[in-house]
C-alpha cells in the first residue's frame, strides 16, 4: 500500500471522516460527551469500521510506515497530515504546527487563515482542528462547516450537530495578537504560536507568519 493517501481516497469516505473526527477536541456541551462519542450518530458497521481502520492505516507497520496526506495550498505553501498510532501530526512546509493526541498542540490557524482554504473543502476540513476561534465566530463558521460535512455520505442529517461539537473545541481562552518582529502569536496553552511559553517554535512561527500573511 502506498503510504501517501490520495485525496480521492477520503473525499466521500464515511469511515475516514468518522475516524478523523474522533481525534478532534470537540464536544457536545448539552449531553456532556466528547466528540468521539458524539459521532456515533453516524451509524456504521462496527466490525467493518474496525477492519477498515486497521487496513487503511497500516496498523501492522504503522510505526515504520505511517500514512499521510499532503497537498499544495498555494504555490509556496503545502501541508501534510501524518497518522501515527497515538497522534496525528500537522505540518506546513515541513514545519510542525501541532498534533491531535494525548499531548495535543493546536490553535494554530486563525479563522481568517482557515477561510483562505475554504475553496478546497477537503483541505478546509483537514486543517479545521488546528484552528482557534473566539465565541463570537461560531455563528459565522457553523454554516460553512455544516455545508462541507453534508457532502460526506451519512453525515447529511447530522452535519449541524457535529459542526456544533467541532466548534466547541476550537474556542480559545485568549486571542491572537500581532507581536512586533514576529507576527501573529497567542498566549494559549498547547499552541505552537504561543512563543512566550514555547520559545523553541519562535523561528518557525516567524517563517510561517510571513507566508500566511500573503494569503490575506
Amino acid at each position: 500500500m502506498n503510504n501517501e493517501i490520495a485525496i480521492e481516497e477520503i473525499r466521500e469516505n464515511t469511515f475516514f471522516w468518522k475516524f478523523y473526527l474522533c481525534w478532534f477536541r470537540g464536544f457536545d456541551d448539552k449531553e456532556e460527551i466528547n466528540i468521539d462519542e458524539a459521532v456515533e450518530v453516524i451509524e456504521t458497521n462496527e466490525i467493518d469500521f474496525y477492519n477498515w481502520e486497521r487496513l487503511f492505516f497500516n496498523h501492522e507497520s504503522i510505526d515504520e510506515n505511517p500514512r499521510y496526506i499532503t497537498a499544495n495550498l498555494t504555490d509556496n505553501l503545502n501541508f501534510a497530515v501524518e497518522f501515527q498510532e497515538y497522534e496525528i501530526n500537522f505540518f506546513l512546509n515541513d514545519i510542525y504546527i501541532g498534533n491531535l493526541g494525548g499531548h495535543f498542540e493546536a490553535w494554530f490557524f486563525t479563522c481568517d487563515e482557515l477561510l483562505a482554504f475554504e475553496k478546497h473543502p477537503i483541505f478546509f476540513l483537514l486543517l479545521l482542528p488546528m484552528t482557534g476561534i473566539q465565541e463570537n465566530q461560531k455563528s459565522f463558521l457553523k454554516p460553512i462547516i455544516t455545508k462541507h460535512l453534508e457532502s460526506i455520505p451519512k453525515f447529511e442529517s447530522h452535519s449541524e450537530y457535529i459542526a456544533n461539537c467541532i466548534l466547541n473545541g476550537l474556542i480559545m481562552e485568549s486571542q491572537f495578537q500581532e507581536t512586533d518582529g514576529i507576527g501573529l502569536t497567542n498566549n494559549e496553552n498547547h499552541s505552537v504560536r504561543n512563543v512566550i511559553k514555547y520559545p523553541r517554535y519562535l523561528e518557525d512561527v516567524k517563517e510561517l507568519n510571513n507566508i500566511l500573511q500573503s494569503l490575506k
